[in-house]
């Protein structure tokens, strides 16, 4: 695999895409801010009601931020559903137009990462949920959690290798999904076994890392930078989000090239 020209084309078609069309940029950027709202308004709720201490508890604080992480993955959808015409193939660079489709797309993407997500959802629950349960009927004595923290930890460490094995089956199979505008399609894993065994298992995984690390790389650097880190970030998390959104749709058709898409 031309790990060179993968990089460049996808490179290529995000700077075409974003620095010839800047409302695009700034429209990305304000899809990227969308889903911070809610917690910052629940954060801002929140202060008055803890200065006159009318707080009624950790319930009520828990319910005002999942209320809010509802309303965000709502309002992030617009971005996944943006992400969903890039993965489907369009070229140049889409407009950000087509609210209604976006968020379709984005609704059907969300759900997809969820289902994909169960898995490690549960060895997390069952992992951190003991040690929690554990910890409320014995009191704070640490050496009687000991073994419980011990087994949690390494209940983490399970959760993050099945994330990264559900991770390489889910990039195909949102693709997939795109492509086809069908779910089920997401989760055809004989057909995205199919893609990624024709791209070759080593090339497909390195390749990830690759592009993984370059936008981690860029996105540290600049994190790293006083006083305007934040904001640069900001600025360039949709050019990385493009970038590397097209590099995996690169890395789909190379696995597919003349083979047509399968019902």
């Amino acid at each position: 695999m031309d790990f060179g020209k993968l990089l460049g084309d996808s490179f290529g078609y995000t700077k075409d895409g974003l620095l010839g069309n800047p409302v695009t940029w700034i429209l990305l950027i304000v899809l990227s801010v969308l889903p911070v709202i809610p917690f910052g308004l629940a954060l801002l709720a929140m202060i008055p009601l803890f200065m006159t201490g009318t707080v009624t508890g950790i319930p009520t604080v828990i319910a005002a931020f999942a209320v809010a992480l509802i309303v965000a993955l709502l309002l992030g959808t617009f971005f996944m559903g943006y992400m969903v015409k890039i993965f489907r193939g369009e070229v140049p660079l889409p407009a950000v137009s087509g609210f209604g489709k976006m968020f379709s797309d984005g609704i059907r993407y969300l759900l997809i990462e969820i289902i994909y997500t169960i898995p490690v959802i549960i060895i997390l629950a069952f992992s951190i949920g003991a040690v929690f349960m554990a910890a409320l009927s014995t009191g704070p004595d640490f050496e009687a959690l000991l073994p419980l923290i011990g087994g949690a930890i390494l209940g983490i460490l399970i959760a993050l290798i099945v994330a990264i094995i559900i991770g390489l089956f889910a990039i195909i199979g949102v693709v997939r999904f795109a492509r086809t505008g069908r779910i089920g399609e997401a989760f055809n894993f004989s057909a995205i076994i199919a893609t990624i065994g024709r791209i070759g298992w080593g090339s497909y995984i390195l390749a990830l890392i690759i592009g993984g690390a370059i936008v981690l790389v860029v996105q540290v650097v600049l994190g790293s930078i006083p006083f305007i880190g934040g904001i640069l970030q900001l600025i360039i998390s949709p050019f990385l989000t493009v970038f590397f959104t097209r590099y995996v749709t690169l890395l789909y058709e190379s696995g597919e090239r003349d083979v047509t898409v399968q019902a």
